[in-house]
């Protein structure tokens, strides 16, 4: 009677286990992975500016083509980067199902966001394919490349360069290539699954791996480390403690592609929405602050033993006076590129300006507030509805400026009491930093 009830024990758990949810752990994967989700958080801008675009300018095709390469392109290197973390794990081989859960859900992300943009190309009769066929090559090939290389992933940068110049480059393609060119990524598809087939540990994915975590990483850690970045990091310190380096990368590099974005669409005669984005840009950069305090909580007991704060309290102040910094830092910002913009678009006056660096200020102060009174990721996650409220609100009163030549008084009287209420929000969230002690949150 046990030997023959014996063999049927282990068939019956086989059974059972053989029906696994391969999208368990994606909350911890790909949203608490600080190098992923700064990218998904691109991608995530780029699917607003399209849907905005879409219903309030859907004649603006070349706004909608950059906005989905925008999207396009984060989702690739947010997989080139789940493949890099994977392939620098020395146990990816012993835990049972994690390379192929890794695998499936990044394919899963991939193809789902590309589905989504063929929808968005689908709605806007205006729209050509072969944009959508080209940002999809540039992704793809872009993973590829990284797996054959991990180092290559330092110049992610270099791909985004590209969103203003493909547009261009479309219209100079001929017919014969048009036609064919949806080959090119199912090409690309061919040769990355061949390559995950024979996926294995790399020593060089480690080294990015652990460089990108040390450093604060977001678009390449050897960029970060440029004394420009450091000295910025080390003026917004101890605000800059957890994110690193990245926060002068971010500033500084976004104030330059600004510039030579203006510059550009100027010169090709092109209307971009780079207030817009660099707007929603500086807001998102102070919602990563508090995300990665969070992320890195058990870094705080390292910031408090630092020999610069007299206890606590001292270390709250600081903490509250560099993100005042922070704020400044913004204004800057945003009044440098709106003054270098007026010179080319004349509905740009002084209150449009006001305007624009009004509603990024008070945004960028709520996000700060929200994200210090946040105890864990998913309350962050919630104050991310003030990055969508502002490009609500910043798009909506542009359509207006279009529409009518002018702003409605209402958005000025909005910024002012939304100014005021992050004012009395900020001075709130400074007692609610680190309330019951540092070493928890």
């Amino acid at each position: 009677m046990k030997s023959s009830h014996t063999p049927t024990q282990p068939t019956t758990t086989a059974s059972k286990s053989a029906f696994r949810n391969p999208f368990m752990g994606f909350y911890s994967l790909w949203l608490r992975d600080f190098g992923c989700l700064s990218f998904l958080m691109v991608a995530l801008l780029g699917c607003v500016l399209t849907i905005l675009t879409m219903l309030t300018n859907p004649e603006k095709v070349d706004v909608i083509n950059l906005a989905l390469g925008m999207t396009i392109l984060s989702i690739s290197t947010s997989v080139a980067w789940q493949f890099i973390k994977l392939s620098a794990s020395e146990c990816f081989g012993l835990i049972p199902h994690y390379r192929q859960q890794v695998i499936t859900q990044a394919t899963s992300v991939w193809i789902i966001t590309l589905l989504l943009c063929c929808v968005a190309f689908k709605l806007n009769d205006q729209a050509s394919i072969v944009s959508l066929m080209l940002f999809t090559s540039i992704g793809m090939g872009f993973i590829y490349a990284c797996l054959i290389k991990p180092q290559r992933f330092n110049f992610s940068m270099l791909v985004f360069l590209v969103l203003p110049i493909t547009p261009e480059v479309v219209q100079y393609i001929p017919e014969v290539i048009a036609d064919v060119i949806v080959l090119i990524p199912v090409l690309l598809g061919v040769l990355i699954d061949r390559k995950l087939k024979r996926f294995c540990w790399n020593e060089d994915a480690r080294a990015i791996y652990l460089n990108g975590q040390e450093t604060g990483w977001m678009v390449g850690p050897i960029m970060g480390q440029h004394p420009w970045f450091i000295k910025l990091s080390r003026y917004l310190h101890p605000a800059s403690f957890f994110i690193g380096p990245m926060l002068g990368m971010v500033l500084i590099a976004s104030f330059i592609i600004s510039v030579v974005g203006v510059l550009f669409a100027a010169y090709i005669n092109v209307d971009v929405p780079i207030l817009m984005v660099l707007s929603q840009l500086m807001i998102m950069v102070c919602a990563l602050i508090h995300w990665t305090r969070v992320q890195r909580w058990r870094a705080a007991e390292t910031l408090y033993m630092l020999p610069s704060f007299s206890g606590k309290t001292g270390l709250v102040e600081a903490f509250f006076k560099s993100q005042l910094r922070l704020i400044g830092i913004v204004i800057v910002i945003m009044s440098l590129i709106i003054l270098l913009s007026a010179q080319f678009n004349s509905q740009i006056t002084l209150m449009v300006g006001l305007h624009i660096v009004a509603s990024t200020t008070w945004a960028s102060g709520l996000a700060l507030a929200f994200g210090a009174m946040s105890r864990s990721t998913l309350n962050i996650c919630w104050s991310m509805l003030v990055v969508f409220s502002s490009a609500i609100w910043v798009s909506t009163s542009l359509v207006s400026l279009r529409e009518q030549g002018m702003i409605s008084v209402g958005y000025y009287w909005g910024d002012l009491g939304l100014l005021l209420l992050m004012g009395l929000l900020l001075v709130i969230s400074k007692d609610k930093l680190w309330k019951n002690c540092v070493a928890s949150l």
